[in-house]
């Protein structure tokens, strides 16, 4: 049995310039000479039309072209259709080798008739006929040697070999086609074992596919093995093997895999390198499908979450902290729905511990844009977070004495009355204690500024522990202090607060330890539950109470009055 397994042009016209890769294109006429010339020739052929751009999809004939008896074919039918799918590649590199070229051939299988070779030609006549002619010519026969001109084209190495084999897997036949795929000439495959060819490591599936078919009248299921090249390369061959009822031989059909062999081998290895790219990388990494299934989960997330690897993603978030927990559920539904979303959770250790967690969440999508799945990247970030706590903190902060800062002060004041004006079932207001201690630049003058500095650290330990716990204690500067007290129902309250603070924090001396030192303090009070009230005027009108106090010389806490108009 003779085949071809080859693609080459169609003859060309002298003179012509050259096209992509350096063949020389077809002249329009010589391509319309080859078509009329195969027409006469061949008038069983089937002839088809297909268009020349996108993908080879039918259209019909058109009337210009002069068929006689051939064979018309309902345009509905795919022109993939009409061979094996093993010689589909065939057709789709000629398709392309002819839009570039003008024309080509090469000998392929129609399902009509697998047995039989057919050589298919594709001319591209668009110019004239706006479409391309693809013509098959039945039986074997070699190629019109006046119409091709294989110099000209590269050989397409052929992918499907046949060879007869006895029941010893002797081969007794091959075709010309397995001597191009292994390099072997028929004189050294024939008479040899087939074991002789195979890879060591494959020998035992050969054999166990073997001896399963000659136990059977049902051909062998396809098998891969891998066969050695005459060059000592090792190529990937699908065997199928059929006892023959007429002489008892096995006929072996071989097809050439190599390529995708290698793509899959392309592919494990790419696996392989991203499964170690994950679990190197210091981040946890997951991908879910829309019905929250974990697909995959590296090693680390485990880690970063604290628990063990489910395939239910809301268990593998079972640690987050609950609000948290609510915010990233919401976090993945807008990513379900096509959005991109960062968020920081708190993720709660069984010791006590917790962490805080950068969760990156993104959609999959399909090569339609629709949203598959989700990916994300979780990174511990607990000690960014907790330095940038510091650093707010610092911000706000009084370095000497712990309480907050004249400008941390007036922001948590300004906090307070927004809050108590914003609720109208709340009537209670804020008060505003200013403390300003008296007599107080003495005592850096006769003990130093280190001994005034211990002073207003154990003062403003005294004021935060005579005030209630919701009260919050700032330095405004020197030794002047603030108390803001929240939900305090009215003025007469609110002094009575201060006088309670006065007796508690300022009745007893303080103890330096070689020494101790009295000291009192002037406070003045002031008041406010009306919406819209600031802090700079609420503490301006405590500053003017205070002022009041200090006058007097008693030491006791004064309200703060408007004055009469």
């Amino acid at each position: 049995m003779t085949t071809y397994d080859f693609v080459v042009p169609i003859h060309r016209a002298p003179g012509q310039g050259r096209g992509p890769g350096g063949a020389q294109p077809c002249a329009i006429d010589s391509i319309e000479s080859a078509l009329l010339t195969l027409l006469a020739r061949h008038p069983d052929a089937l002839v088809l039309a297909v268009r020349g751009e996108g993908t080879p999809r039918r259209v019909p004939v058109p009337a210009s072209i002069p068929l006689q008896a051939h064979d018309r074919v309902d345009v509905e039918r795919n022109l993939m259709d009409e061979v094996v799918p093993a010689d589909r590649a065939v057709v789709a590199k000629l398709w392309g080798q002819a839009r570039t070229q003008g024309a080509a051939m090469a000998p392929v299988r129609r399902v009509s008739d697998p047995e039989t070779p057919s050589n298919l030609y594709f001319l591209d006549v668009r110019k004239q006929h706006q479409v391309m002619i693809v013509l098959f010519t039945p039986g074997i026969c070699a190629p019109d040697e006046d119409v091709v001109d294989a110099a000209r084209l590269p050989m397409l190495s052929p992918r499907v070999a046949r060879a007869t084999k006895d029941t010893s897997s002797v081969f007794t036949w091959t075709d010309p086609a397995l001597s191009v795929i292994l390099g072997w000439p028929p004189e050294e495959i024939i008479g040899r074992r087939t074991l002789e060819f195979v890879h060591p490591d494959d020998r035992d599936l050969g054999i166990a596919t073997w001896l399963e078919m000659l136990d059977s009248d049902e051909p062998s299921p396809p098998v891969r093995l891998r066969h050695r090249h005459r060059d000592g390369s090792w190529v990937w061959l699908e065997v199928t093997n059929q006892r023959r009822e007429a002489d008892g031989d096995v006929l072996s059909q071989m097809l050439d895999v190599s390529e995708e062999m290698a793509t899959i081998d392309a592919l494990h290895a790419r696996e392989q390198l991203l499964a170690q790219l994950t679990e190197t990388v210091p981040v946890g990494l997951f991908h879910a499908d829309l019905g929250g299934n974990v697909l995959f989960a590296n090693r680390r997330l485990c880690e970063m979450l604290g628990t063990t690897f489910s395939p239910r993603l809301a268990d593998q978030l079972s640690k987050v902290e609950s609000e948290d927990r609510a915010n990233l559920e919401t976090a993945l539904g807008a990513c379900a729905a096509g959005a991109d979303v960062d968020i920081v959770v708190r993720v709660l250790f069984d010791e006590g511990r917790m962490r805080h967690c950068s969760v990156s969440v993104r959609p999959l999508r399909d090569d339609h844009g629709t949203v598959t799945g989700v990916t994300g990247c979780v990174e511990d970030v607990t000690a960014s977070v907790q330095s940038r706590s510091d650093l707010e903190v610092k911000a706000v902060s009084d370095p000497l004495t712990g309480c907050l800062n004249r400008a941390g002060t007036f922001a948590v004041l300004q906090e307070t009355l927004d809050r108590v004006a914003s609720d109208g079932a709340d009537p209670a207001g804020t008060a505003a204690i200013f403390i300003d201690l008296d007599r107080f630049k003495p005592v850096n003058d006769e003990f130093g500024h280190a001994t005034g500095d211990e002073v207003l650290v154990r003062v403003a330990e005294r004021i935060r522990t005579s005030v209630r716990s919701g009260d919050v204690v700032g330095r405004l500067g020197g030794d002047e202090f603030l108390v803001i007290c929240p939900k305090v129902t009215d003025p007469e309250s609110a002094l009575a607060m201060a006088r309670s603070l006065t007796t508690r924090a300022f009745a007893a001396p303080v103890d330096l330890g070689a020494t101790s030192m009295e000291i009192r303090a002037s406070l003045g009070v002031a008041w406010s539950s009306e919406r819209g009230t600031h802090a700079d005027a609420l503490v301006a009108q405590a500053d003017a109470a205070m002022y009041r106090s200090k006058r007097e010389g008693r030491s006791e806490p004064i309200m703060f009055v408007d004055s009469p108009s």
